[in-house]
């Protein structure tokens, strides 16, 4: 066992913690784009096993999105940088995805509809109120000296 790896920190610092927030980012928009990919028109119809483990993605989806919104607004609010309106997107984001992948379950052009909706707000999101925030939060004077 690597005892090196027992040591590692939580990140203190913005500097550290923007690209574990980006790397969720990233992975969440690869996951997302793996599950659009197998629910398109024209692929294959699906096994049990594979509809089963496609339904275990999307949940694990739902898993990691919330996971991450909880953590990117522990971080930047820590950071001085969370704003009403952006925690409450993220609610209402968490809130629909969870109904829509309740309302598209065994429908595969739902699921599908749900997907690219959830990747359009993902997308916009990421590249609008995060961008935002994750800006103010490396300007903060204290984006160096956080807990």
């Amino acid at each position: 066992m690597d005892v090196a790896v027992g040591l590692r920190r939580w990140p203190r610092v913005w500097s550290e913690r923007e690209p574990l927030l980006e790397l969720q980012h990233d992975r969440l928009e690869a996951l997302l784009a793996e599950l659009i990919a197998a629910h398109r028109d024209g692929a294959p119809a699906w096994t049990a096993a594979e509809a089963c483990a496609l339904d275990a993605s999307c949940r694990q989806l739902l898993w990691d999105l919330r996971l991450h919104l909880r953590l990117e607004e522990r971080w930047l609010d820590q950071a001085g940088c969370l704003c009403p309106g952006h925690r409450a997107a993220h609610a209402d984001a968490a809130r629909a995805a969870l109904c829509g992948y309740g309302l598209s379950c065994g429908d595969r052009a739902a699921r599908t509809r749900w997907l690219l909706d959830l990747r359009a707000w993902f997308l916009a999101h990421r590249a609008g109120p995060d961008a935002t925030a994750y800006a103010g939060a490396a300007a903060a004077p204290n984006a160096s000296l956080q807990p």
